[in-house]
């Protein structure tokens, strides 16, 4: 419950991870990234989450990129790191490794693969709280875990001592309009993907957005959407979300995510590098593809 814990709002990012050819982690491309989306305008990042290519890190390697991140911006953006995991005990190792490396809280997902029961999420949850002791903001997105984090599970959840904000990531609008109303009071909200829901989540009363591929690419047009709509400038809001949402709709219809991302990053001369499997590579025919999207767009700077 947040009781004063937390006062994160704003615009948020789950951030790439950039790997070498090789298959090693670019750090100084991820600690570039991290400072150009600060310099932006993002209020916070999130590392190691979906887009960050989570399931492809080792548990030592995710510390390592939480501890750059927290080194890179952690004074001037709150440093969200993602933890989640299948085994209620490794999340709780990884989130207590996390909070020794100083950032401001940790994003856990429901455990996916293990298809668990109501019963049985309320408990993975409630020991992560318990043992952990810091703040966890809730990450529900049914498409990747199969368990979808609906507002009646929620409203258990919200009780716990630690959990202190949710990002809605189901898909589902209505959804995420029925979690502000269940339990805003409690939990501040933030909507995923808000490409195409942003502006009118917050409009709803979302806390704040955890944006992905617009923001890694537009940077602040894509960034400023939260405090257009704060102050009130919704013509202009309206009008970043129509720009987002085209970019993130011709996008994610090119190959695979991140790699769609990635190319588009590389094209506008910052450093994403490759994925890693199973996840490949655009080929030379999508990121032909990509290109035309960021010309069409003129997102293209005329250097590159």
């Amino acid at each position: 419950m947040n009781n004063g814990k937390v006062n994160w709002q704003g615009s948020f990012v789950a951030v790439i991870t950039p790997f070498h050819e090789n298959g090693d982690i670019d750090e100084r491309a991820f600690c570039a990234n991290l400072s150009f989306l600060v310099d932006e305008g993002a209020d916070g990042v999130v590392v190691s989450g979906c887009t960050g290519e989570a399931w492809a890190l080792t548990p030592d390697e995710r510390l390592r990129l939480f501890r750059l991140a927290v080194d890179t911006v952690g004074t001037r953006a709150t440093v969200l790191a993602g933890t989640g995991g299948i085994g209620t005990q490794a999340v709780i190792d990884l989130s207590i490794a996390a909070k020794d490396a100083g950032v401001a809280g940790v994003m856990v997902l429901p455990p996916y693969y293990a298809m668990p029961g109501h019963r049985e999420i309320i408990a993975h949850f409630s020991a992560i709280s318990r043992a952990v002791t810091y703040p966890i903001l809730l990450y529900n997105i049914p498409r990747r875990t199969g368990v979808n984090l609906t507002p009646d599970i929620l409203d258990e959840l919200a009780n716990l001592e630690w959990t202190v904000a949710v990002k809605e990531s189901s898909g589902d609008f209505v959804q995420v309009e029925e979690t502000v109303l269940r339990v805003g009071d409690r939990l501040n909200v933030f909507t995923g993907h808000s490409a195409a829901r942003g502006v009118p989540s917050l409009v709803m009363g979302a806390k704040g957005l955890v944006s992905s591929l617009e923001s890694q690419i537009m940077g602040r047009e894509a960034l400023e959407m939260y405090d257009l709509v704060k102050r009130g400038d919704l013509d202009r809001a309206r009008h970043a979300q129509m720009r987002t949402l085209e970019l993130d709709h011709s996008l994610r219809s090119i190959g695979t995510f991140p790699a769609n991302l990635k190319a588009a990053i590389n094209m506008l001369g910052r450093r994403a590098g490759v994925t890693r499997p199973p996840i490949l590579p655009l080929d030379a025919q999508d990121e032909a593809k990509v290109r035309v999207v960021l010309e069409r767009m003129r997102l293209m700077p005329a250097t590159v």
